[in-house]
């Protein structure tokens, strides 16, 4: 077989990562021939090992469409992209029928004709493989709505026709088994979809010393020799919740120092990270912005220097901080998101340090304030998208209890301006900041415990069995056998009647710093 891996670009991310880890794992097959990476032009992601072990082809058409020109319609661009990859892989000696097409995201919205070049492969006889990493329909009405302007789409299920189309030779992959019940109710058949959950490795050679590093970290961000590393190894994306992140700060408080590693690249995420570095820089003094943009600073060197790795992310694809921080013998402590973690708990892993929420007190007005908020910021993201999405909102399910009405709410159930309210008060407010310590006691300790030994010994072996390298190359080629052979697998079930944006948000509760707009 000859497996071409597709994505818009290969910077530095997390789909990059699940990729580079897809050619590590299939490096010494005796199955797989040849290995190819296409993307658009953004590739400086991609380490020199991986470029190493696959061909790297550039393709124009593959770059997100608010990158490039967009003069031409999205049926041509997507002729013109299946042109080109065919042609590419006849340059290589690639036939269409032993090549299998991995394509990562393709409904995503960043790229609009990916759909189609995706049928147009098909039908010239390449099997393609679907992997679905993040949905459009799940709180991104911006992507959503594009997509269905640039296909002419009238109603939901018109362009769920489009995006996740049946029929032979097209095969999905799913990070998590929820995603995969997803797409099954939807009308793709179960034995047509993986759960390809992702491998965790860490970075060739051994991780430093914890004192080396330390040492480095201190004098790296000129702090007290005292200090504890609570590190938050993500780029500051809004679903990240970094209010939260920095409402843990202040919970854990000193010695213990807060580090979020990495910056946004997109024009409102960064707009949403700056206003929180302006917030912290107010009201939370222990805390550092940018921990991996440092010249002398490596991921390495924060992992080993870390006490303890922390999320407060709302939504995750598959959830890498869970799993990979066990292998460098560091305890993880986070907001739990059953849709990723439920897999994780299923495989053994002992998680129930995991928090569910964090409470946070006020009086019944400002808790009535609150909800009003919540509920505005959910009718107010989709505002600008066509009737029928309107029509799906409010058949949504019944979002997360808030606890009693008279006594708290979640923080991350909060508005960002009314986190931002929260944590000036904590900074200032030593009985309010007392009550908040004391509701999210365990919270509390958690920060600033060392995890018992047992518990990373357990949880390390857990990960290091069902999630490395091994098992997943297993996983990959049954899955790309399976794509290869499909003709003879049931193409869908029974059509559901309800649309994938009906389905996504039925699976995953509403959040507002996921929607947060900044002029």
């Amino acid at each position: 077989m000859k497996i071409l891996i597709v994505h818009c670009h290969f910077e530095r991310g997390g789909v990059t990562q699940v990729v580079e880890n897809h050619v590590h794992c299939l490096q010494g097959s005796d199955q797989i021939d040849e290995v190819a990476l296409a993307s658009g032009p953004r590739q400086s992601g991609l380490q020199a090992a991986t470029r190493e072990s696959a061909s790297i082809w550039s393709v124009e058409s593959l770059e997100y469409d608010s990158h490039r020109d967009m003069s031409m319609g999205v049926d041509e661009q997507a002729q013109n992209t299946a042109r080109e990859l065919d042609e590419r892989c006849e340059q290589a000696g690639w036939s269409r029928q032993q090549t299998v097409v991995h394509w990562h995201n393709h409904s995503l919205g960043k790229n609009a004709a990916s759909p189609l070049v995706i049928q147009h492969l098909a039908a010239m006889g390449y099997s393609c493989l679907l992997q679905i990493h993040d949905f459009a329909e799940d709180q991104r009405p911006q992507n959503w709505a594009y997509l269905k302007q640039s296909h002419g789409c009238r109603r939901a299920s018109e362009l769920d026709a489009i995006l996740y189309p049946h029929g032979d030779r097209l095969s999905y992959a799913t990070l998590t088994t929820g995603d995969a019940e997803t797409l099954a109710q939807f009308g793709i058949h179960r034995s047509r979809v993986d759960v390809l959950p992702n491998s965790v490795r860490l970075p060739t050679g051994e991780l430093p010393e914890f004192e080396v590093a330390t040492q480095k970290v201190r004098e790296a961000f000129d702090l007290p020799a005292d200090f504890r590393w609570m590190l938050y190894p993500v780029r500051g994306i809004r679903r990240k919740n970094l209010g939260e992140f920095l409402l843990m700060c202040q919970l854990a408080g000193r010695p213990t120092i807060g580090a979020m590693t990495l910056m946004p690249a997109t024009p409102m995420e960064k707009k949403s990270y700056e206003r929180w570095q302006a917030v912290a820089e107010r009201c939370v003094e222990n805390v550092v912005f940018n921990a991996a943009h440092h010249e002398d600073i490596q991921f390495v060197d924060n992992l080993s220097s870390a006490s303890v790795v922390v999320s407060s992310s709302v939504a995750e694809g598959f959830g890498m901080v869970f799993l990979e921080p066990w292998l460098a013998s560091r305890s993880v402590v986070a907001r739990n998101l059953p849709g990723v973690t439920d897999d994780f708990i299923n495989h053994g892993m002992r998680l129930d340090h995991l928090y569910d929420a964090v409470q946070i007190p006020g009086s019944s007005e400002w808790l009535a304030a609150a909800n009003r908020r919540f509920q505005d910021a959910k009718t107010n993201a989709w505002k600008d998208v066509q009737r029928d999405v309107d029509i799906a909102r409010s058949q949504s399910t019944p979002d997360q209890s808030s606890g009693d009405a008279n006594d708290w709410v979640d923080f991350a159930r909060l508005t960002p301006s009314m986190q931002i309210e929260v944590l000036r008060r904590f900074n200032t407010d030593a009985g309010f900041a007392m009550e908040v310590r004391e509701r999210n006691a365990a919270l509390c300790d958690a920060l600033v415990t060392e995890a018992r030994p047992a518990v990373i010994d357990h949880n390390r072996n857990i990960v290091a069995t069902h999630f490395g390298p091994e098992n997943q190359k297993q996983q990959l080629l049954n899955a790309y056998r399976k794509a290869i052979s499909n003709e003879s697998i049931p193409v869908s079930e029974v059509q559901s009647d309800q649309t994938m944006l009906d389905l996504v948000e039925h699976s995953r509760p509403f959040y507002p710093c996921r929607v947060e707009q900044l002029d």
